[in-house]
């Protein structure tokens, strides 16, 4: 079987690296013969993102589209075109709607609420989007990977094909639980600068934590730096090579959220990166966070500032408590979330939507 991933990120994109990227030694094991697309490369992927140089962005944007017309070209070589998220980010789906007139299946994977306008930041680029798109290529799609029950909800709306529920994961053994140096416990967070905004909203949690517990250390991993007030928080910049050892220092992960469509449509990635790194992890009760976490048994849940203090407090100065939600949450991310128990979900789900393609134009 011969399968075309296109994606729209390199590695260093969570949803490339961790939806397509982390299964292709499986699969390739399996005799599945990967080739993976990203729209633009690992060296141009900083530039595409950086603030202003609208020339270079164009540039790149206009060279990421020759490269996607190639790959339609290409599809038809293939069983099975994947496409996560979208193939263009701009316009209606034509490039999707010629993959599926090409290729001989289309698979189509989804792990954000990508069909809605973000609250949480501006994106100039959101001008040009045809919001549309998303429920439009479902319905296309032979096969829809929803990493959600709430996103399968959404694409049964119009999905003619098979509907799949495939969560976000990682491999249990590299996010793994690592010992711990006494003393400070740490609180931990880590996520993209678009998301800053939900950890600077629980400074006021933060400030009633640090003046009841003078062993709290708070290290923030991808956060824009905001004004800390003195406390002890420490901002520190994502690395790929780095991250698993820095999940596992924390004593503590959160996941705090609003709630709204963007936020229901999440995947709660991060709960799953604390529990199987052997981290506490609390989080709001939004979305698929609800299907994660078992209350009391493999993390907690808060709402309110006052919940958030009271969950926060009660695991800082119990070390019982904390040690046994992340045994829990180890427990149960290695029993259904992660890479070893999805990875022959993802090989079914390729061979069947092939063999239906296939049957279909018998």
């Amino acid at each position: 079987m011969r399968v075309l991933f296109v994606i729209p990120h390199p590695v260093e994109g969570p949803s490339s690296r961790f939806r397509v990227y982390q299964y292709i030694p499986y699969l390739e094991a399996a005799g599945v013969e990967c080739t993976i697309r990203p729209f633009v490369s690992s060296a141009q992927v900083n530039e595409l993102y950086r603030d202003g140089n609208l020339a270079r962005k164009m540039a790149l944007t206009l060279g990421g589209l020759g490269r996607r017309l190639r790959d339609v070209w290409q599809a038809g070589a293939h069983d099975v075109v994947f496409v996560l998220r979208e193939a263009f980010a701009l316009g209606p789906p034509f490039v999707e709607n010629a993959l599926a007139r090409r290729g001989r299946a289309l698979v189509f994977d989804f792990d954000d609420a990508i069909y809605t306008p973000s609250l949480a930041y501006s994106n100039p680029i959101d001008r040009l989007r045809d919001w549309t798109k998303t429920g439009k290529v479902i319905g296309r799609a032979d096969t829809v990977i929803a990493g959600s029950r709430y996103l399968a909800d959404y694409a049964a709306r119009t999905a003619s094909g098979v509907i799949e529920v495939l969560p976000t994961v990682v491999n249990h053994e590299v996010y793994a639980p690592r010992p711990r140096k006494g003393g400070a416990v740490t609180l931990g967070w880590i996520g993209t600068p678009r998301g800053s905004h939900y950890v600077a909203d629980l400074m006021p949690v933060f400030r009633r934590l640090a003046g009841a517990h003078p062993r709290l250390r708070m290290v923030f991993i991808g956060c824009a730096p905001f004004d800390a007030e003195g406390l002890p928080i420490e901002f520190r910049d994502w690395s790929l090579d780095r991250e698993p050892q820095d999940i596992a220092e924390f004593d503590i992960g959160i996941m705090p959220l609003t709630d709204d469509e963007e936020t229901r449509g999440k995947c709660g990635f991060k709960l799953i990166q604390y529990m199987s790194s052997g981290v506490a992890a609390v989080g709001s009760p939004v979305g698929a966070n609800r299907e994660i976490i078992e209350e009391g048994e493999s993390g907690l849940f808060a709402d309110s500032p006052d919940d958030w203090f009271g969950a926060l407090d009660r695991l800082i100065g119990d070390d019982a408590l904390r040690a046994r939600l992340a045994a829990g949450g180890r427990d149960r991310a290695v029993a259904r979330y992660s890479l070893q128990h999805t990875a022959p979900e993802m090989l079914r789900i390729l061979r069947e939507t092939r063999d239906r393609a296939a049957a279909r134009h018998v």
